[in-house]
Formats: C-alpha cells, sequence, structure tokens
C-alpha cells in the first residue's frame, strides 16, 4: 500500500502561550479497577494517550488485571528520566483532577508523547555502549533484571520501555509466544541492538493479536451472528482459524452486509466489537481464533542500526514491519504471515484500501539487507520498499535468498516525490510461489495479483537489479509496470513457471507530470493502452531489447510445465 498511517501518533504538542515545541507527557494514577477503565474511556473518547506507572502485580484481584490490560502504557520506568529533558512537562492525573486535565490537554492543544518517541528524546540524553544480553520468557518475571534465562522478563511492554544501550541484545525464548508488539531501539555504525532467540525450539513468536479462543469470548446477538468485545484498542483487520490451517474470516464495512454470509465479520468503531456471522459459537468450531488489530508487529520508524535474527511475526492487520526514514537495518532467518486487513484509506468511491505488506520501508530508506525470510499470507506485498516522500532516497536495498508465497505481490517498488532517487536495488535468488493464491484475494475490490508490482515511479532511478529469481504461479501476471521507467531495470537469470497467464501487464503512463491517484485502477487521465497492457504470455514470451519498450537486459528463462 501507498501511503503508510501511523498505528501510535508520536505526538508532538504546542503551547497557546508561546511557540517553541512543547512536549507532554500525562501519567495517570489509581488503585481502582473502575477508575482505571473510567480513564481508559475518557482518554479515549478524545485521542489522548497517558501512562501508568503500574503494572500488574502477582496479587492483584482480577478486577485490576482486567483494567490494566486496557491501559495501553503502563509500568514504564522512563518517564521520571523524561523530566530530564528541558521542554518536556510530566503531566500527574488522577480520578480527581482527570476531567480537568482532559479540558487543558483540548484547550491548550495538547498532543502527548508516548513511549516510541520518547526513547528518541532520551537517546542523546543517556545512550551508551551497553554490550549486554537480555531474555524474555513466558515465565519471567518484568521485576527481574533480565540478564539470564533465569532472571528473564516476561513481556514486550517492558522490553519497549527499557532504555537498551547500544550492542544490547534481546533475546526472546524459542517456542514461546509474546503478545503485543515491539518497538526496537537503535544502535550506532558498528555496534547494532539485536532482536533474536535463545534456546532450542521453533522460532519466538511475536504477535499483537488477541486470542478469542474462549466460548466466553462471545455472545450471540442475533440469528447466526456473534458480539465479541475483547479490549481492542484498534480497528480489527482479520481473524485467523486455528492458525490459519483453517483460514480466515471475510470482512466487511457495515453491518448490513453480513446476514446470510457464513464466517463474514465486520468491526464496529461505535462499539469497539466485532460482529462475526456463525452458524454456532465460533469457539466451538476453530480450536484457535486470533483477532488481528490494526498495527505494525514491529514499528521501526526512525531507527537505524538494527538486526532481526529468527523471529516469527503474525496476526498483524498493518505491516509485519513497517516505518519509514530507516538505516543500516538487517533482518534475516525470520517468518512473517497473515499480515494484512486494515483500512488504510477509502478511495472517492468509498472503496476500503487495506494494509498488508510483510516487510516495507518507507521513505529514506538506505544500506538495508533481508535475507532468508519466509513471508506468506499477505494481504498486499511480501516485500517492498515504496515511497511518495519528497527528497526522498532508497539507496543500497538488498532483498536475497527468501522464501515467498500466497501474497498478492512477492515484490513490490514505486518510488514517487519531486526530487526522490532510488539507486542499487537488488532482488535475487528469492523463490516465489502462487501470487494472488492467498487470503486477501478474494475479499479485494481491486484483485490484482503479481510477482512484480511496479507501480507509477518518477523518482531518478539507477542500479535496479531482479536476478536469479524463480517465480512460480499467479493468479493475474508474473510481472506488472506502470509507467516507462524501465530502462532503469536489469532482469537476467529468472526463471518464470507461469502458465497461461500473461509474462508481463504494461501500462503506458508518464514519468513527469504524473497525476497519480489510485494506481489499482487503469488511469483514465492517461488512457493506458489495452493493447500493450495485454502483452505476451508465457507460451509466446516477448524479449523486450531495445527501443521504448526494452528492459536494460532480459535474458529469462520461460517454462511451459508447472512446478
Amino acid at each position: 500500500m501507498r501511503f503508510p498511517l501511523a498505528l501510535v501518533a508520536l505526538f508532538v504538542a504546542f503551547s497557546t502561550l508561546a511557540q517553541n515545541p512543547k512536549q507532554v507527557v500525562i501519567r495517570f494514577t489509581s488503585e481502582d479497577p473502575s477508575a482505571i477503565e473510567a480513564a481508559v474511556d475518557a482518554f479515549e473518547k478524545v485521542d489522548i494517550p497517558f501512562t501508568m506507572e503500574r503494572g500488574v502485580l502477582r496479587n492483584d484481584t482480577p478486577q485490576m488485571k482486567e483494567a490494566l490490560s486496557k491501559v495501553r502504557w503502563k509500568n514504564n520506568e522512563m518517564i521520571s528520566k523524561i523530566g530530564i529533558i528541558p521542554g518536556v512537562t510530566i503531566v500527574d492525573a488522577n480520578p480527581g483532577n482527570m476531567e480537568e486535565v482532559i479540558a487543558r490537554a483540548k484547550s491548550e492543544g495538547w498532543k502527548v508523547d508516548v513511549p516510541s518517541s520518547w526513547r528518541r528524546l532520551l537517546a542523546s540524553e543517556e545512550r551508551a555502549y551497553g554490550g549486554r544480553s537480555f531474555y524474555i520468557s513466558e515465565r519471567g518475571d518484568d521485576d527481574a533484571d533480565g540478564l539470564s534465562p533465569e532472571t528473564a522478563w516476561r513481556s514486550l511492554e517492558k522490553v519497549n520501555s527499557t532504555a537498551l544501550g547500544y550492542a544490547d541484545t534481546v533475546r526472546f525464548c524459542s517456542g514461546e509466544i509474546f503478545r503485543g508488539h515491539l518497538e526496537p531501539q537503535s544502535g550506532r555504525i558498528g555496534e547494532p541492538v539485536v532482536y533474536t532467540s535463545y534456546g532450542e525450539g521453533i522460532k519466538p513468536v511475536i504477535e499483537p493479536s488477541w486470542d478469542a479462543s474462549s466460548k466466553d469470548d462471545w455472545v450471540k446477538v442475533g440469528r447466526k451472528l456473534w458480539k465479541c468485545e475483547k479490549p481492542s484498542r484498534f480497528e480489527l483487520g482479520n481473524i485467523i482459524f486455528n492458525h490459519g490451517a483453517k483460514g480466515c474470516a471475510r470482512k466487511v464495512d457495515k453491518p448490513e452486509q453480513l446476514p446470510g454470509h457464513d464466517l463474514f465479520f465486520c468491526w464496529v468503531e461505535a462499539d469497539k466489537a466485532v460482529y462475526l456471522v456463525s452458524r454456532r459459537n465460533p469457539a466451538k468450531r476453530f480450536s484457535s481464533i486470533e483477532l488481528a488489530e490494526k498495527q505494525h508487529i514491529i514499528v521501526e520508524g526512525n531507527c537505524h542500526d538494527i538486526v532481526y535474527d529468527g523471529l516469527w511475526l503474525r496476526y498483524g492487520a498493518a505491516h509485519g514491519i513497517g516505518g519509514g526514514n530507516v538505516s543500516n537495518i538487517v533482518i534475516r532467518n525470520c517468518d512473517i504471515c497473515w499480515i494484512g486487513g486494515s483500512t488504510l484509506y477509502y478511495d472517492d468511491g468509498g472503496r476500503g484500501v487495506r494494509y498488508g505488506n510483510g516487510i516495507e520501508f518507507w521513505g529514506n530508506a538506505s544500506d538495508i539487507l533481508v535475507e532468508n525470510c519466509r513471508v506468506w499470507e499477505c494481504w498486499d506485498a511480501a516485500l517492498t520498499n515504496q515511497s511518495n516522500v519528497v527528497g526522498a532516497v532508497q539507496k543500497n536495498i538488498t532483498w536475497r535468498g527468501n522464501e515467498i508465497w500466497n501474497s498478492e505481490y512477492s515484490y513490490e517498488y514505486w518510488q514517487q516525490g519531486d526530487d526522490a532517487r532510488t539507486e542499487n536495488i537488488v532482488f535475487e535468488n528469492n523463490v516465489c510461489r502462487d501470487a494472488g493464491y492467498g487470503w486477501g484475494h478474494a475479499q479485494r475490490w481491486n484483485p490484482n495479483a503479481g510477482h512484480l508490482m511496479f507501480y507509477d515511479t518518477t523518482a531518478e532511478t539507477e542500479g535496479f537489479y531482479i536476478r536469479g529469481n524463480r517465480f512460480y504461479r499467479t493468479k493475474n501476471c508474473g510481472m506488472r509496470l506502470f509507467n516507462a521507467w524501465y530502462p532503469s531495470i536489469t532482469m537476467e537469470n529468472n526463471e518464470w513457471k507461469i502458465p497461461f497467464h500473461y509474462l508481463l501487464r504494461y501500462h503506458a503512463r508518464p514519468t513527469s507530470d504524473l497525476i497519480y491517484k489510485y494506481p489499482d485502477h487503469l488511469d483514465r487521465i492517461h488512457d493506458d493502452n489495452e493493447a500493450e497492457i495485454q502483452s505476451q504470455t508465457v507460451e509466446d514470451p516477448l524479449k523486450l531489447r531495445g527501443g521504448r519498450r526494452g528492459l536494460k537486459v532480459f535474458e529469462e528463462k520461460f517454462c511451459r510445465d508447472k512446478e
């Protein structure tokens, strides 16, 4: 998708009495579960985040645990440290002054910082070489020091809220599941922060979804209609059954579209609830039900010098790894699946364009390596670097040795914005299967599967290589080009096995003065040439050489046989 929407706003507030930026942190304190829940509701109504330093304790009542589960930012040791930074204000809130704080925030135009931005504020104040290993386990304790498997931390919340040193390593226990999303911290050149695993077993799982596998999670509210009120903070984009073995539900935009359609669902914002059509209690039909929220699983905007190695990311309704303005990133040996489904924006026809890239680098992105990963069941692209940011530079990005299947696109690229530039992009030795055979294809209003999706590109582009890859099966076509930037592409030694489908669909748009709107449809303004769009099939491949339609190199292997 093209216009990423931040899942947690990074707020920078301005005082009405001064022109200088004023960063605000709201700290709420209470030991009354009902007061905490009331605060969550009150602050959410005006879209103002707050934090609590209090985490869940072992002897807490069920009511307190339930109340705290609804607080997004809690047990955060960085609150007191924030106060040392000039211009940052900590505002204390409690049940007695909560309405007053909200009123001030609205009248004075507050927009409030949250932990992902706190780390950047603190970075110049206290970051130093760490070189330590921190361990995370389901059996751990967030009050421990985290420096050994025996004293491991328990939660992603603890990982996100702890200021790491350069060259620190965070190790998640293999074979275990960690609920929530990861907010990585930057290292520095030669001293990256590493997120990886320890122990034996399958890769540790990070998932921000809600488990709705209990029959008590579902209440019957109509004929074959069930309601679930898990404490979701964001839109639900997908419901996955039996960890994907039974597929997923089908999302509609309005409740009136539900009747008569088994396993169709709708997210109703006003209720903060999901409505699902099912002939009986869904938890009696499926052993596992995961509600995927509108969150990136890893939120890495404005980060650099990070390594992710050997993690399994699943059930995020935005992107698997998403964020702009990144550099010196390595992603290797990771699994990413069941991504997307939440609304990115609505077009002027009222159709919802949805999130759903496995790994996305947006805007400025440089010196990146993604290798030996497996990515499947993505609504949109498994892998992509893209941008419409003015002056953005994307360079030295390598995607190699990855295995991709059941995504609408295996790899997507486009770059727009005045003075944008792209250089040295390499997509090599990847195995890409079954473009368009994933969960999202049948749900899209614009099914247009292809292994290589190259939307309109107006950026100055040099050194773009597609080589040594294998492409097997597709629902629509092998490769789609939306305008004539292709002389910058070098394609060589790729193998295509996509019988009975077009190898290439070409949309003849200009590369300058482009009126960019919704590239998922044909461009009515520039009158795409249907004769060119319906290009040659694999059975009669068109070898593009020289002239107006020539790729720089097109030494491809074409096979009629299925794999």
